[in-house]
């Protein structure tokens, strides 16, 4: 093996061309890395804030989420979506953004009898009740509704989990709403870990 002259190796170690392209590779890496949460966190992620009590008891008012704009749209999954002027709650001069429970997907037919819900799709010949792991018992919620409603397509059925309070798709002035007005949904993980994330953003408040 051919020894090298130490001489060769000091000048290949204090070589400036090297250590300029090392340093500008490692700012390329971090400029990529910082691209890439950008995009992702103002076209993918939209960072919003819980006002009232209407999703109790699993998200509170002030609580931090994240919502995925880009997630597909299920059953039970927790959605940010906008009113319409026609729901009958609309601001015109302010956008009014509710966040609800996915209950009822297009060509569902949803009945509520005695605080129970129950969920039928084109096809079936009877009705299956829904299963609500997410509400309180403590809350007094024994509601029935006389007439079904039939979810057409395009559009979106949701319940607060604060049956109680909740203002949403049981109202006539709102009903059903428009999947075009959909923000996109909560993530599970991202409502496992909002206490982490409110208490972090609540740092800059101060």
């Amino acid at each position: 093996m051919e020894e090298v002259p130490y001489g060769e190796l000091l000048e290949e170690c204090r070589d400036p061309n090297k250590n300029f392209i090392s340093t500008l590779r490692f700012l390329l890496a971090l400029l990529g890395i910082f691209a890439v949460f950008t995009y992702l966190f103002t076209n993918i992620f939209i960072g919003v804030q819980v006002v009232g009590s209407s999703m109790e008891p699993t998200l509170y008012t002030g609580d931090y989420l994240f919502v995925n704009t880009a997630a597909s749209i299920d059953y039970g999954d927790i959605i940010v979506i906008e009113t319409s002027a026609k729901d009958g709650i609309h601001d015109e001069d302010e956008a009014k953004w509710l966040i609800k429970r996915v209950i009822g997907l297009p060509g569902d037919t949803i009945r509520i009898r005695d605080g129970n819900v129950y969920r039928k799709h084109d096809g079936e010949a009877d009705f299956s009740e829904v299963d609500e792991p997410y509400l309180d018992p403590a809350d007094e919620w024994r509601q029935t509704i006389n007439e079904d409603v039939y979810v057409e397509e395009g559009r979106v059925y949701v319940l607060g989990d604060h049956r109680s309070v909740s203002h949403d798709s049981r109202s006539k002035d709102l009903g059903t709403l428009l999947l075009d007005d959909v923000l996109g949904v909560v993530p599970n993980w991202i409502v496992a870990c909002k206490d982490g994330l409110t208490a972090f953003f609540s740092l800059f408040q101060r």
